[in-house]
């Protein structure tokens, strides 16, 4: 474990290197400085929307099963990122599942298949938005290389989650196994590995429901979209009005810098994408940084708040139902 934590830190230190190489202090501040607060509330109330969105898919993904409300799952979701931003190995994901799973009384593997199937139409959403801000843009060849080889990635990525769930042979290739197998022991563990194998492939139900599929990737649209016009806002709150293409790159290129092992709280690829996206517009480094601490200052405050009172509620929720059992005769 220290070893991956050293990594990490090494990598760390490498993007805030590159990051803040030969950056104007004083320009960086006097950014800072020109954030008109008048966009706050904006800003809030549609990164709020979007945490919404992503609540109504997490529905579909669950088959929209009527158990579960589109509000409840938006605030598990806003709990688990608020986690993962402060947390090592998406730690988030993990709590997600967990909790529904037991507030709901549902298995938590297959809660955490549904998390998986969202990443991957996450990956698509976003690939495709890329690709449409270069089309409209960019002519810088590198990048479109970039977005087609990551979008090749979570395309075929899906296509093998959708392989493995319409062709699951896993209860007859553990029977095979099993015949050439004389410890009972290990027998009892491949059958356990495969039990647990064939309720995580039930968190891929929504493939069987074509519209369930177009209604997830809908969803998904919506709720990078909505993303996409809070880093419009951000950018033209520092008086850039650079339009909505400006707030998509910035978007796309900071969520695919996630995928770049880091510390907690992203620091360094972020920074570095950031910038990366605003110097296709021609904005100096040390304002690109200091626009992206703004930005990422906001992001880690309203999830840090808004998944802080979800997480004191889910606490309430739960000892209060604890104090119900034990006052039952």
């Amino acid at each position: 474990m220290k070893k991956k934590q050293i990594i990490l830190l090494a990598i760390t230190i490498i993007f805030l290197v590159l990051v803040f190489n030969k950056v104007d202090f004083a320009t960086l501040l006097q950014t800072i400085k020109n954030f008109d607060l008048r966009y706050l509330a904006s800003i809030i109330g549609i990164f709020l929307l979007s945490l919404y969105a992503r609540g109504i898919r997490w529905k579909f993904l669950l088959m929209n099963d009527k158990k579960y409300s589109s509000l409840n799952l938006a605030e598990i979701f806003t709990v688990g990122n608020m986690l993962n931003i402060f947390m090592p190995a998406r730690a988030g994901d993990i709590y997600r599942a967990y909790y529904l799973g037991e507030e709901k009384n549902e298995k938590k593997l297959k809660i955490f298949g549904t998390i998986i199937l969202e990443r991957l139409f996450d990956g698509i959403a976003m690939f495709c938005i890329l690709l449409g801000a270069i089309l409209l843009y960019s002519d810088a060849r590198w990048i479109l290389n970039l977005t087609l080889g990551i979008g090749g990635i979570f395309v075929i990525g899906t296509l093998t989650f959708y392989l493995i769930f319409r062709y699951n042979k896993s209860r007859q290739v553990c029977k095979a196994i099993i015949s050439h197998i004389k410890s009972e022991k290990l027998q009892r563990l491949i059958r356990k590995l495969t039990t647990y194998m064939n309720i995580f492939i039930k968190g891929f139900s929504a493939f069987n429901r074509p519209a369930y599929m177009l209604l997830i990737l809908g969803m998904s649209f919506v709720a990078w979209g909505l993303e996409g016009v809070v880093a419009c806002l951000i950018v033209n709150s520092f008086g850039l009005n650079l339009g909505i293409l400006a707030g998509l790159f910035v978007l796309t290129l900071t969520s695919f810098s996630t995928m770049i092992p880091s510390t907690s709280v992203l620091v360094g690829p972020y920074q570095a994408a950031y910038i990366l996206a605003l110097g296709l517009f021609g904005i100096e480094k040390s304002q690109a940084l200091a626009i992206s601490a703004v930005h990422q200052i906001i992001l880690i405050l309203i999830f840090t708040l808004v998944g802080g009172v979800c997480m004191l509620k889910f606490n309430i929720k739960a000892q209060n139902s604890r104090l119900q059992e034990d006052c039952r005769p």
